[in-house]
């Protein structure tokens, strides 16, 4: 059925609405990734600097702590980072879709899985699918501090030093630019000294003030600024033992960082096409309805003219 003057009014009335909630969510998200890229990049010297000492402890150190040691893979952790709310084009579901992925490749090798969510998101998609979700997390706030994000490292080296899982893998989205984040799937536990190096490139931005000065490889960058011999007291095991799960919380919580940064640009961005393709929208239903109108008034002036014409003749 064809649609009234009257009808596309109301449809362009109802479109402009929608465009002011879309252009008003756009200047929001515009202003929390200000603060939220302006916290992670901030941070990443920091959580650069933390891995580096991770990496200086494992090639000096005799004795390790349980955290490096390899086991027989027989159940995996993964943790995956979305966002609490939606609206964010498809930051949550490339992360998912990379999640998912992970989980088949390990079903297909014959290995068990648990999951350990991050965002709402996340949660309600796995406990959908019926996986083991054994523990979930939200209500982050936009600039976290160590302290929100500390339950959650905790969680994963408990975990970790019980057994209740031989490796664990994080799957959230790497902050590259405004208009370009990357899905990262980063193994996490066991530390080794090559997942290190991947960490440390993973967090070195490509440009801008935090980028690398000069090219070169990360283990060139690390000996040249640690070039001395550690001393433990009272022994390595115990210093390491409380030191490297400290490095590791800062690791996590720079992950959430990251994953914070990149949902607000990406809501943004999504926001920001909502609210081109709405005035895109309007124009067309404009055109169509002064289309109708104009038909509308040539009839009604054919019909008068045609009711003259009859009363002269």
């Amino acid at each position: 059925m064809a649609e009234s003057v009257r009808d596309i009014k109301r449809r362009i009335k109802s479109v402009k609405n929608i465009a002011q909630i879309t252009k008003a969510m756009e200047a929001v998200s515009a202003n929390k990734m200000r603060k939220s890229q302006m916290v992670a990049l901030s941070a990443r010297p920091y959580a650069v600097t933390a891995l580096e000492m991770l990496d200086n402890l494992i090639s000096r150190t005799p004795v390790l702590p349980d955290f490096f040691a390899e086991r027989p893979i027989k159940k995996s952790l993964i943790l995956v980072v979305t966002s609490d709310k939606g609206l964010a084009g498809a930051y949550n579901s490339n992360v998912l879709r990379s999640a998912e992925k992970l989980a088949d490749k390990m079903k297909k090798a014959g290995q068990s899985f648990a999951v350990v969510t991050v965002g709402r998101k996340a949660k309600e998609y796995f406990s959908r699918r019926g996986a083991e979700v054994v523990k979930s997390f939200s209500g982050f706030s936009d600039l976290s501090a160590l302290k929100e994000t500390n339950p959650v490292a905790d969680f994963v080296t408990a975990w970790f030093m019980r057994k209740s899982y031989d490796e664990a893998f994080a799957v959230y989205t790497n902050f590259k630019t405004t208009l370009r984040q990357e899905v990262s799937v980063r193994r996490i536990l066991p530390v080794t000294k090559d997942g290190i190096a991947e960490m440390v490139l993973g967090i070195l931005p490509e440009h801008g003030r935090y980028a690398p000065k000069a090219q070169g490889s990360i283990e060139k960058a690390i000996q040249s600024r640690y070039s001395f011999q550690y001393v433990f007291e009272p022994d390595p095991a115990n210093i390491l033992n409380a030191l490297v799960p400290k490095l590791l919380s800062m690791h996590i919580h720079h992950i959430i960082l990251e994953a914070n940064a990149s949902e607000h640009s990406s809501r943004m961005v999504a926001m920001k096409n909502a609210s081109d393709n709405a005035k895109d929208l309007i124009a067309g239903l404009s055109l169509k309805y002064n289309k109708l109108r104009q038909a509308g008034i040539t009839r009604e002036l054919i019909e008068i003219t045609a009711g003259r014409e009859a009363l002269n003749n």
